[in-house]
């Protein structure tokens, strides 16, 4: 490819992804709408009046309008609030809005409240049973009542999980951050003490909304493909340069003083094809030669046939988008480089560590077994979660594994699945854990 058609195409590519990254604003939106709709059901938690009858009632029924009535208040919370229920299938079961971002909400309210509090419940047999419906871990946004009358977009990040719920039931630490893949109730009511009198609500609209696509995997989508179209270039590249080699040779033989410089630039086009310049070390070509290399030499050897050729780590930094999207990208390619270093510190030297792409590493531990590797990952993670990034504005970094070992006669490709399951299932754990394949 000469210069002039090379230029071409990586105009063409720019201007495509150009296009790209500004058609991202505008994909459709995934849309749950719960009101109105005819379908949605619900259920009052009220106080008791003097005269016996409930402090909430329904103005409105159809339009989900509502009448709370607070008696004299004696200094205790009187409670009055509406509950839209997400049933499923199974008791257990609510409603996923971990794949939403944003609540979009329009109430209508008379009375002099200063506050309106919706709240979220999530579901989690870790903490929470059917017998106790207390037991749902409560997470809440206060809206001011002078927002209310116009449609409010409101972030899920927004709500908190309440400090009475934790300290109520004995939270730990690492169940207390909120919950959204099964929520099973949504409740709108006041948290202040009223005076006595009639207060009202009406719901107008109430939506989740979110990506179908996420702004990070779309983003990733297109690195993908740059990267794709470098490595296919880089290959091409190869190519030429061996055909170009073969040519060199001849010259050589004729030219002996261009020996030197033809070395030198031998070997920098060989290290830019098997090492990442950011890191340092290998890039995914580089393990792919690593890798061969290992199961040729296992194949060759006689002893010990049925013993493990090599064990593999895959590494994914937790929330590497947000400390990109907070910090900057510098901050994130200091944290690669020191997440490197670290990993790099703590293999040996006849052990290969490599970047897989964007936050995500690979280690390769010839000849050591699982048990080994697993043990290897719970080190590596502990020093991660131990080490401290950016000193002058530090950032909490952590990240999860997933640890397979390939055995005899099976497809490195197998074996990297095995792994990459595992990872996402200590992702799905909550991250900062390792998980040993199956």
């Amino acid at each position: 490819m000469n210069d002039k058609r090379f230029n071409s195409f990586l105009i063409i590519g720019i201007l495509v992804t150009a296009c790209l990254l500004a058609l991202q604003q505008f994909l459709p939106k995934k849309r749950l709408l719960l009101i109105p709709n005819a379908k949605t059901e619900y259920y009052f938690h009220a106080g008791t009046l003097p005269d016996g009858s409930s402090a909430a009632q329904w103005v409105d029924e159809q339009n989900f309008h509502w009448r709370c009535r607070f008696p004299a208040p004696d200094g205790s919370y009187f409670p009055c609030s509406l509950g839209l229920l997400f049933y499923s299938t199974e008791p257990t079961k609510g409603l996923d809005l971990s794949g939403y971002s944003h609540l979009n909400i329009k109430l209508s309210h008379w009375g002099n409240a200063k506050k309106i509090r919706l709240s979220l419940r999530n579901f989690n047999p870790a903490y929470a049973n059917l017998e106790d419906g207390n037991s749902t871990k409560f997470m809440s946004v206060n809206l001011a009542a002078s927002d209310l009358g116009q449609e409010i977009r409101i972030g899920l990040d927004e709500f908190r999980v309440a400090d009475w719920w934790l300290d109520q039931l004995n939270i730990p630490r690492q169940l207390a951050p909120p919950e959204l893949n099964n929520i099973k109730t949504l409740g709108i009511d006041y948290t202040e003490a009223l005076a006595s009198g009639d207060y009202e609500i009406r719901i107008e609209k109430l939506e989740f909304d979110g990506e179908w696509i996420s702004a990070e995997h779309w983003y990733l989508g297109i690195l993908v493909m740059w990267l794709l179209g470098i490595f296919s270039y880089a290959v091409l590249r190869l190519v030429q340069l061996r055909a170009q080699s073969k040519h060199d040779v001849q010259v050589i033989n004729t030219l002996n003083q261009d020996n030197t410089e033809l070395r030198r630039e031998t070997d920098k086009f060989r290290r830019l094809s098997t090492v990442d310049p950011l890191t340092q070390t290998y890039n995914r070509f580089g393990i792919d030669q690593v890798v061969n290399t290992l199961v040729a030499l296992k194949e060759s050897e006689s002893e010990a046939p049925d013993s493990p050729d090599f064990s593999l780590i895959l590494i994914d930094i937790d929330h590497f988008k947000r400390i990109n999207d907070r910090r900057g990208h510098d901050t994130g390619d200091r944290i690669l480089q020191a997440v490197a270093r670290i990993i790099g510190k703590a293999i040996s030297r006849k052990d290969y560590l490599g970047r897989w792409g964007g936050e995500e590493f690979i280690v390769i531990l010839p000849n050591k077994p699982k048990a080994f590797a697993i043990a290897m990952a719970e080190k590596i993670r502990l020093t991660i979660q131990d080490s401290a990034f950016e000193p002058d504005n530090p950032v909490l970094v952590t990240a999860s594994f997933g640890v397979s070992d390939r055995v005899p006669g099976e497809d490195f490709n197998e074996t990297f699945k095995r792994a990459d399951i595992a990872l996402y299932q200590a992702k799905a754990q909550g991250r900062n854990c390792s998980v040993l394949a199956d």
